[in-house]
């Protein structure tokens, strides 16, 4: 081949690398250009894999998780002690009667939740000794995917949805730019409920309440509304 010649490389579409680009950080359309597919088809299998994983979203490495290579002079800071964080747990738990949570303003309460959703993954690994599991045994139901009162929790959610529609004029989604947490937690939110409500698991009250207090809800198209 000499220097004239040129080689046009064809599409990239296998849904496997997309996905995995995807969970590694890659936005839909930065998949889309390196792949040189058309984005909507990218979105599609995106959506679709999500909605039969809703696991994804939270195990995507975004770019600005990513750390920056540390300087030679740079120790790292101590790990707080696991006995400190218990503690902390433990009072927050006796001040307010409830697990803390992740939608919370504030940023200690989201560090605890943040915390206590680690000794989950620890727990189910196999990592975590009799001694730490039978403390936190001791604080509640703390092994299950939503602590506490689910009905609660869904209302809690809900709630903090009809806020930030009346704020923002539109349901959440967290592609937007400068998307905040809240909106990607909510748009992941949402997305579960439409889940649920496909495969019959959307109990009759929760789908009246949506029903009633966000129109559109159950379309796909909903969270894609930008303002």
């Amino acid at each position: 081949m000499n220097g004239d010649d040129t080689c046009e490389w064809g599409p990239a579409t296998s849904r496997g690398e997309w996905t995995l680009m995807y969970i590694r950080g890659l936005t839909i359309r930065q998949i889309a250009a390196v792949c040189r597919v058309d984005y909507e088809k990218v979105r599609l299998h995106i959506r679709s894999r999500e909605r039969r994983d809703p696991t994804i979203s939270g195990r995507r490495l975004l770019l600005h998780d990513r750390p920056r290579p540390a300087p030679a002079w740079w120790t790292p800071p101590q790990r707080e002690p696991w006995e400190h964080k218990y503690i902390q747990l433990r009072h927050f738990i006796q001040q307010h009667n409830r697990f803390p949570s992740q939608l919370s303003a504030d940023q200690e309460e989201k560090n605890l939740h943040r915390w206590l959703r680690h000794q989950r993954i620890r727990y189910t690994d196999g990592r975590m000794t009799g001694n730490q599991s039978r403390q936190l045994d001791s604080l509640g139901p703390w092994r299950g995917n939503v602590i506490g009162d689910r009905e609660t929790h869904w209302r809690t959610v809900h709630n903090q949805l009809l806020e930030f529609i009346q704020d923002a004029g539109r349901m959440p989604h967290r592609q937007n730019e400068n998307v905040t947490e809240l909106e990607a937690t909510l748009d992941v939110w949402i997305q579960t409920q439409r889940a649920k409500a496909r495969a019959g698991k959307l109990t009759p009250a929760r789908r009246s309440a949506l029903d009633e207090t966000v129109p559109g809800w159950n379309t796909t198209r909903a969270s894609l509304r930008s303002g």
